[in-house]
């Protein structure tokens, strides 16, 4: 039986995927195949502490987390456009594993089967609505565990009450101790860490990107249709590029995060020029 070759595409921001977690499922995803493509959406290495060995182990992929004022849905559209990508990119992967947050799925399951591609769903509360459309599926008994999908600091500040007044006492008790897990590594001390997490406030710019995602999802770079609209599509994001980068933005930015975003802009246009 020919081994699949599996892209994992996990978005860590928005679904509650801790360690133990992500451990059971990487290891069902070996007993069917290998996991030659993988990356990490909304990752940061403070936050997500436990992915950071198995990234550098195997040299795996992540993308930073986007905070814009107005939030679309919960599914980082970024995940789609790497999806679609990998399918002209990376042919010889068979088989899409994908980890998203809330949002309308279906178009890229459709693209990924109609590719022939098999589509693997985890037990998220999101992927519930769009089990029908995938092949196979994954339930894993440690998901949506809000305690365990982050770093030893534990919950969101959004959901931690503030009693700092003895904080050795509830350091020590707030959690019972736990067996060491595959890629598990100390936590450094950081207090409201959550609380100084980077907004990038702007509402054109989170439209533009959304914008560029929809289109670029919905050509094929397989072959020579719809070329006026792919040429159309990589000036607008030149454009977009430049404009940002000469107001200090963009490539630019002093937030590494954003940087990085642009970064992948500019792959995704180098991509887009190669396949024409």
């Amino acid at each position: 039986m020919k081994e699949k070759k599996i892209a994992l595409l996990v978005d860590v921001d928005n679904v509650k995927i801790g360690s133990e977690a992500f451990d059971e499922l990487y290891e069902k995803l070996l007993a069917m195949g290998d996991v030659v493509y993988c990356k990490f959406y909304g990752y940061n290495d403070r936050k997500h502490l436990y992915l950071n060995e198995v990234i550098l182990k195997y040299g795996y992929e992540t993308a930073p987390f986007m905070r814009f004022k107005k939030r679309y849905s919960q599914l980082d559209s970024r995940i789609l456009v790497d999806a679609v990508r990998l399918v002209y990119t990376k042919p010889e992967i068979d088989t899409y594993c994908i980890v998203a947050g809330e949002g309308d799925l279906i178009p890229l399951l459709v693209e990924l089967k109609s590719s022939g591609k098999t589509v693997v769903d985890v037990n998220t509360e999101y992927q519930e609505m769009n089990a029908h459309m995938f092949d196979s599926h994954i339930t894993l008994s440690k998901i949506n565990i809000v305690g365990e999908a982050y770093s030893s600091r534990g919950k969101k500040a959004t959901t931690t009450t503030k009693k700092a007044a003895a904080p050795k006492k509830a350091s020590a008790a707030s959690k019972p101790a736990a067996a060491p897990k595959a890629y598990a590594k100390p936590a450094p001390v950081q207090e409201d860490y959550y609380e100084e997490e980077t907004v990038y406030d702007n509402d054109q710019l989170s439209e533009m990107l959304k914008d560029i995602t929809d289109r670029y999802s919905e050509l094929d770079f397989s072959d020579n249709s719809d070329i006026d609209k792919k040429v159309e599509l990589i000036k607008d994001i030149e454009v977009l590029i430049d404009d940002e980068t000469r107001k200090g933005e963009g490539l630019n930015s002093k937030n590494a995060d954003i940087r990085q975003i642009f970064v992948e802009l500019q792959n995704i246009v180098d991509d887009m020029k190669n396949a024409l």
